[in-house]
């Protein structure tokens, strides 16, 4: 009996045993996957804002250049006398003052302007603060003024640290003139996470980024106290970060993880854990590291959220221990295969959520009104947590665009599912306004699935959006001139066979005209071939502003240019020609001086083919260039 008894408590000691562990593994597996989805929630707020930022400076670069009299200000700045600096100072920063206002709405810290020698000219921050040497402060001003290319990333200066983009200037003969910077604050990306996606978020630096008495300094931009998360990192601090909050009370709950915060915080990579909050519920603290641009760690994003996954896993964990402690005598067996029957499924449930989320397609199962299921492509697309958080029809979300499938498509009592049957699978294509309102092109592919009901549907969104431009890149290359942008010859034989045969069909007039630039060998041998192409591009720009929208212009070859005039006679287009002639005439190259052309002009007649209409243009042209050039000539 003792023996059983023995084996019987040995028994009930194994199952506790084996429960404790099951349970151990399953709450850290959670808790892992919690972490790893806030870490890459996390990550995915900070790249976008860092893309954001990104293009908000490309905008305000693009139009501080484009500011009429701006590098005109900064050229003279140059090599101006401090005197006339001075004068040239004020006049830039009224001209770029309502430019600066609106660069601060959209969260811009510093607006900031160097000569060559990295020599400040202008802070548009702190506009009486100039003439100081940056060269040993600002490695990105060093490098954009040496390298005379663009810089991002997170740096330091003298007072402030920001994510910087830094770039080069250069006047109209692209000489180079200096640097502009473009930075914003880590108090940005505070406020986004806090204020518009409800994350708590710190923004740590490393203390050795600045010498020590610099962190005391009251002139500052932003303001800094040792953090509670490290003794090795100080904490950008505003009104939604108090010191009793953020520092004394934060620091004493996380002294339980301060070696491994500080362990951690040695290998440099995003890392996560978690903590009890002071509502006895749990905080994830997701960290993610940020470097400057040697690729050096020197600071750190750091959020704090609530999580009800972790929180549960916790107090489930506990509470199965004690049920299985006190039920193990009588009901061990049935609770272990209820166990190991979870486990299998919540395996399967992953296993499936894990496929569904690793591939870059959308999916999703409508019945065309609602959303019932779909994986995170979908989310990411529309910029949403939940698929109820969808409350449009699907078919709303599809572009109304010729050449895509959308709903206007749809004839009386046609379901989507008729209409892309009857579509070839190759033109199976549909349009959807993506988070940033950028239009992506996507394959679509439908099955009927029992999901929830017989009227359910499993649809598969395959983005070729980058197809398509490839595709429309390679188009462009084959029918638009590289120097000047008009239609090539090859575009041209390919409109001028269709509008011969209209012509003929319709019995409507149709007429060509051949321009040669006259003495354009002698722009070259005397220019060269940069001033030649520039002669061919003003010509161009100019002759296809002024011709009608129906017809063609295209250059032929060389100097020559071709114009197709849609429903005219000779007489008419000589006419027409003729104007084009003496407008060009009058046109001046700042180098090369008055340009003229020849033109040689034909009408199709009914035994034309395109041989002899063309070869009759061109001994028209010939014509012209033998009786004394810059004239029209008619055959």
């Amino acid at each position: 009996m003792k023996i059983k008894i023995f084996l019987l408590f040995v028994l009930f000691i194994t199952i506790n045993v084996i429960v404790y562990k099951i349970t151990e593994i399953n709450k850290q597996q959670r808790i892992d996957l919690a972490i790893s989805e806030n870490i890459k929630a996390l990550e995915t707020h900070y790249e976008i804002l860092l893309h954001a930022q990104k293009i908000s400076s490309q905008n305000l670069y693009d139009r501080t250049i484009n500011t009429p009299k701006f590098i005109e200000i900064i050229s003279k700045a140059k090599r101006a006398s401090n005197e006339e600096r001075d004068a040239l100072r004020e006049e830039l920063q009224t001209l770029l003052s309502y430019t600066y206002r609106l660069a601060i709405r959209v969260g811009v810290l510093q607006y900031h302007f160097i000569f060559p020698d990295n020599v400040s000219f202008l802070r548009m921050h702190k506009p009486n603060k100039f003439g100081d040497d940056l060269t040993e402060i600002r490695e990105d001003f060093a490098y954009t003024n040496r390298t005379k290319k663009p810089i991002r990333g997170f740096t330091q200066g003298r007072t402030a640290h920001a994510f910087r983009n830094t770039f080069p200037l250069f006047d109209k003969k692209n000489q180079h003139i200096g640097a502009m910077e473009i930075s914003f604050s880590s108090d940005g990306f505070q406020d986004y996470l806090t204020n518009i996606s409800h994350i708590h978020t710190h923004f740590l630096v490393k203390k050795d980024i600045f010498e020590a008495k610099t962190w005391e300094r009251d002139d500052l931009i932003l303001k800094y106290q040792t953090s509670s998360e490290h003794p090795n990192y100080m904490m950008t601090m505003n009104t939604q970060h108090s010191e009793k909050v953020c520092i004394r009370d934060n620091k004493k709950r996380l002294l339980p993880l301060h070696e491994e915060i500080i362990k951690k915080e040695k290998l440099a990579k995003a890392f996560g854990t978690y903590v009890e909050n002071e509502n006895s519920y749990v905080d994830i603290i997701s960290f993610i590291p940020v470097k400057n641009i040697d690729g050096a760690l020197v600071a750190w994003l750091v959020s704090y959220e609530e999580n009800a996954v972790v929180y549960l896993s916790l107090k489930a964990s506990m509470i199965i221990k004690i049920v299985a402690f006190v039920t193990s005598l009588i009901l061990f067996y049935f609770i272990y295969k209820e166990m190991k029957s979870k486990e299998k499924i919540q395996q399967e449930h992953n296993l499936l959520n894990d496929v569904l989320s690793t591939t870059d397609d959308i999916i999703f199962v409508t019945d065309f009104e609602t959303i019932g299921f779909s994986n995170r492509s979908f989310k990411e697309l529309l910029n949403i947590n939940d698929s109820i958080e969808y409350t449009k029809s699907v078919l709303d979300m599809f572009c109304v665009e010729d050449g895509f499938l959308h709903k206007e498509l749809l004839q009386e009592g046609e379901s989507f599912l008729d209409l892309i049957q009857k579509i070839a699978e190759g033109q199976r294509v549909v349009c959807v306004v993506d988070k940033h309102f950028s239009v992506k092109t996507f394959k679509i592919d439908i099955v009927q699935t029992s999901y929830k009901s017989k009227d359910d549907y499993l649809v598969t969104l395959s983005d070729i959006t980058k197809m398509k431009e490839e595709q429309s890149i390679a188009e462009k290359k084959a029918y638009i001139d590289g120097l000047t942008g008009v239609y090539n010859r090859n575009k041209f034989d390919e409109l001028i066979v269709l509008e011969v045969k209209n012509a003929k069909r319709n019995k409507i007039p149709l007429s060509i005209a051949i321009l040669d630039i006259d003495k354009f060998k002698e722009f070259n041998d005397s220019y060269g071939h940069l001033i030649g192409d520039e002669v061919l591009i003003m010509l161009a720009k100019y002759i296809q502003g002024y011709i009608r929208e129906t017809d063609v212009f295209a250059r032929w070859g060389g100097e020559e240019f071709v114009i197709l005039f849609r429903g005219i006679n000779a007489p008419q287009a000589q006419k027409v020609s003729d104007k084009i002639r003496e407008h060009l005439s009058q046109l001046e190259h700042k180098i090369a001086g008055h340009i003229s052309a020849s033109f040689g002009v034909t009408e199709l007649k009914d035994d034309d083919t395109l041989e002899t209409m063309f070869k009759r243009c061109d001994n028209a042209l010939y014509k012209a260039k033998e009786n004394g050039r810059n004239r029209v000539e008619v055959l």
